[in-house]
């Protein structure tokens, strides 16, 4: 009788937490979504960031928020702009806040990549992603 309980329990603990676990619903896109690429800092990419405001009535595409700008080295029209989820690693540049816009300061940085959920318009040799920074520095 004393088995029968323990495995009862055994059986109901198991099953609330398998139900627990797949209720985890991970998003498509955004900040909290599966990561698509990741920029170790042994790249050492250098890229510049910019804080963008909304300056066309008619712009909608992630405004006030942090952007990093990076264009590889061998393709100049290869550019990629990442979108920054945890701004709360920017508290040294909150300087961007009020610079013109168009300004821009250098940084080398890493993060993990994931999806946006607004698309936009753009040549096939740009990239748009949100990233979560791991590091980021000034240069």
């Amino acid at each position: 009788m004393r088995k029968q309980r323990i495995f009862f329990y055994c059986l109901i603990f198991s099953t609330f937490l398998f139900i627990s676990c797949r209720d985890k619903v991970v998003p498509d896109c955004g900040c909290e979504s599966e990561i698509v690429y990741v920029i170790p800092d042994s790249a050492g990419l250098i890229g510049t960031i910019s804080y963008k405001k909304q300056l066309d009535p008619n712009d909608d595409f992630y405004n006030n928020k942090f952007w990093i700008g990076y264009v590889e080295q061998n393709c100049s029209n290869c550019v990629h702009v990442m979108i920054v989820c945890n701004e709360e690693m920017l508290s040294d540049f909150n300087d961007l806040l009020n610079l013109p816009p168009g300004e821009l300061v250098t940084v080398k940085f890493s993060g993990r990549l994931k999806k946006t959920c607004k698309k936009t318009f753009h040549p096939a040799d740009h990239t748009y992603n949100h990233i979560i920074l791991t590091k980021i520095e000034r240069q």
